[in-house]
């Protein structure tokens, strides 16, 4: 599924930003790569951030974390350490 712009300034991300829903994880791929994880287990949240690349897939990294509930900080955390459970 495309990933909807909500939180960015742009109209779309075109397509190049897509989710899909795999078990309980939910996964971010950018230009078809995988760059992000939602895992929700044991009452927990796992978010996962899998690098830095363009500009680009930073925004997309941004738009997918904050629709599902992190904060701007939380994020900067978050593309700081790798890993962080809610």
């Amino acid at each position: 599924m495309e990933l909807l712009t909500i939180y960015d300034s742009r109209q779309s991300f075109y397509g190049k930003a897509t989710t899909e829903k795999d078990g309980n994880t939910l996964k971010l791929y950018s230009y078809n790569t995988l760059v992000g994880t939602i895992t929700h287990e044991n009452n927990k949240t796992i978010y996962k951030h899998f690098g830095t690349y363009s500009q680009t897939t930073s925004r997309h990294q941004k738009e997918f974390f904050r629709q599902n509930g992190l904060t701007d900080e939380q994020i900067k955390e978050l593309t700081k350490k790798g890993t962080l459970e809610v």
